[in-house]
């Protein structure tokens, strides 16, 4: 399974690797989101824009719990939701479970695909190449030399 994702012109006139997914909850609403490409990020994240707009209840974290980043520390919510990406030949992969929200708007405008389910693809952003692409476990790649 290939899911193709592209190299997003942001706000700020920086292109970015970015995938699109379906975020759904228990409504039954799923509103299509560009979740950033961050393999440095240690958990997937949404917008404080895409939680509003999904309307789906949320719970505070454990207090032991923070979000740090370069900008400090940030308030959030847990969700309960779906993620779904489509591949390449049309198969929905999807990725269930409770996923970070951010609380207040002006954290990030951008949802974050972190580690937590990169973890279960091998990543590949080539700028040079305009590539952003997440292998599931039956594709492979290979480097070659010219």
């Amino acid at each position: 399974m290939v899911i193709v994702g592209e190299w997003r012109m942001c706000d700020d006139g920086v292109a970015r690797p970015a995938v699109q997914a379906l975020v759904g909850g228990a409504t039954g609403t799923q509103l299509a989101e560009y979740f950033l490409v961050d393999s440095c990020a240690d958990r997937s994240v949404l917008s404080a824009d895409l939680l509003n707009h999904l309307g789906v209840s949320s719970t505070g974290p454990p207090a032991d719990q923070i979000f740090q980043g370069i900008g400090g520390s940030s308030e959030f919510v847990l969700v309960d939701i779906v993620l779904e990406f489509a591949s390449q030949d049309g198969a929905p992969a999807r990725v269930r479970g409770q996923f970070a929200a951010f609380s207040d708007p002006t954290a990030t405008d951008l949802s974050i695909l972190g580690r937590d389910v990169l973890n279960h693809f091998d990543v590949i952003l080539s700028r040079r190449n305009n590539e952003v692409l997440l292998l599931a476990p039956n594709h492979r790649y290979r480097v070659e030399g010219e």
